[in-house]
């Protein structure tokens, strides 16, 4: 690399990490430089009940007397947290109380807790129906209720917004029948009684999955799959108690887990750098852009919700990231070491150290791979069979465990042919063992 080249690398990354510092401390008001109002992006991370409380409600069904109430109710909390799951609330709780009667749901870091306890209260019926007024249903032209719905959600299709259905195995098949007999024809979609539209049917479908397209924004796509998810819980509910619920781990525990995160972060910096010197620098400079994008993504992926479990993962994978280059440079000494055993001489020497950085990076991938490849499987693992705290904790050690692999073998591989590159090439430099010349290489003969 070009030493011109390498300043421009540095530079770069330089003003990113003060970028991201001062985007990440500073929050703007409105009309300050002209400006709309911005806020600083760590508060944008969502936070669970034990670290910002919360809210939490009970609901019961509206009618005791219905069939095998006990088992639906199970089947409408199970729906319940996938929804909640699917609107980004990862640490939502919800449980079963009074024998299976009541259905309790804790929802952490809530701006409107109305619109979601709305939402939980409402789903009542879900219809699809050749009638085209709510008045005219009737059990003869009603093809699919919200037994037969298993999801809805949003998707993109030709370059707009549509609503996803999937149904379960007995939707599938009246789903099919239905389009079949109102193929060319509509068949209109009513939610607690309501028509919420009409779309007409294109081609028989028979493998489960419909798009219901029309010109939708991202918020009516949005609201009409949230109203037929909401539509397909098997059981009426109604609110009969909600309550504040305050956060466990007490008001100053977010402030003092940042205080020590910083203080963390700095001991690394210092070691790294005073042991292995240029090396630990490069990898100083790589750390502080993981740890500002780690911070930016956490803020805006919707699926995570910071808890106690969470910090945890943070912490996991910051120290995985710094294992990463430790690795790194461990074989790029190796490689060094290996170099001088077998005798060179000095300008040999002096570009020798290319050479081992480029062959320390080469054989520590495989092994950085496999370690990171075998973490991602346990957090997808976690995702899919974990609670609502394993859930936290492994979105979070995800997230910071992909940044990681790239921080290192990306990032931190950069920096260090940078700093190589404007640096005096000295071994020393870089904490590489020192030459111990012998009499074969030129060292004095007392003889």
């Amino acid at each position: 690399m070009k030493k011109s080249i390498a300043i421009v690398v540095i530079t770069i990354v330089c003003v990113l990490i003060a970028l991201g510092i001062v985007f990440g401390v500073v929050s703007l008001d409105h009309g300050e430089l002209g400006i709309n109002d911005y806020v600083a992006y760590p508060r944008n991370i969502k936070l669970g009940l034990d670290l910002k409380g919360g809210i939490y409600a009970v609901f019961e069904p509206k009618s005791s007397s219905e069939e095998n109430l006990e088992t639906r109710m199970q089947g409408t909390a199970s729906a319940l947290e996938e929804l909640l799951f699917d609107k980004g609330y990862t640490e939502a709780v919800v449980s079963l109380e009074a024998n299976n009667t009541r259905i309790r749901v804790e929802v952490p870091d809530v701006d409107d807790p109305e619109t979601i306890f709305n939402l939980i209260g409402k789903p009542a019926s879900l219809v699809f129906s050749s009638a085209t007024k709510w008045e005219d249903v009737n059990d003869s032209n009603t093809y699919v209720t919200g037994k037969d719905v298993a999801n809805a959600y949003v998707t993109y299709q030709n370059g707009e917004y549509a609503v996803g259905l999937e149904f379960n195995e007995a939707g599938t098949k009246k789903f099919a029948a239905a389009t079949q007999e109102r193929l060319n024809q509509t068949i209109s979609i009513y939610v607690n009684e309501t028509l919420k539209v009409s779309p007409t049917v294109n081609s028989v479908i028979a493998n489960g999955h419909a798009i219901v397209t029309g010109n939708y924004t991202y918020e009516d796509a949005t609201a009409l799959a949230t109203s037929i998810q909401a539509g397909a819980f098997d059981v009426e509910l109604t609110m009969v108690e909600s309550k504040t619920i305050t956060a466990t781990l007490g008001a100053n525990s977010v402030k003092t887990s940042l205080i020590a995160g910083i203080v963390g972060l700095a001991l690394i910096i210092i070691f790294m750098c005073v042991f292995y010197r240029l090396l630990g620098v490069s990898a100083s400079l790589a750390l502080l852009i993981y740890a500002t994008f780690y911070i930016f993504f956490l803020s805006i992926f919707p699926w995570v919700q910071l808890t106690l479990a969470g910090i945890a993962g943070v912490i996991l994978s910051i120290g995985m990231a710094v294992d990463g280059n430790i690795i790194v440079f461990s074989r790029i000494r190796d490689e060094y070491s290996l170099g001088n055993d077998i005798g060179l001489d000095e300008r040999t020497k002096s570009m020798s150290v290319h050479a081992a950085i480029k062959a320390g990076f080469r054989k520590a991938t495989p092994a950085i791979l496999d370690g990171n490849i075998t973490t991602v499987l346990g957090c997808i693992v976690m995702l899919f069979i974990g609670g609502s705290s394993i859930k936290s904790f492994a979105i979070t050690l995800l997230i910071g465990v992909v940044l990681s692999v790239l921080s290192v073998l990306l990032l931190s591989r950069v920096l260090v042919y940078s700093i190589f590159a404007v640096s005096r090439k000295n071994p020393a430099a870089f904490n590489l063992p020192t030459v111990v010349e012998t009499e074969e290489q030129g060292g004095d003969n007392n003889d």
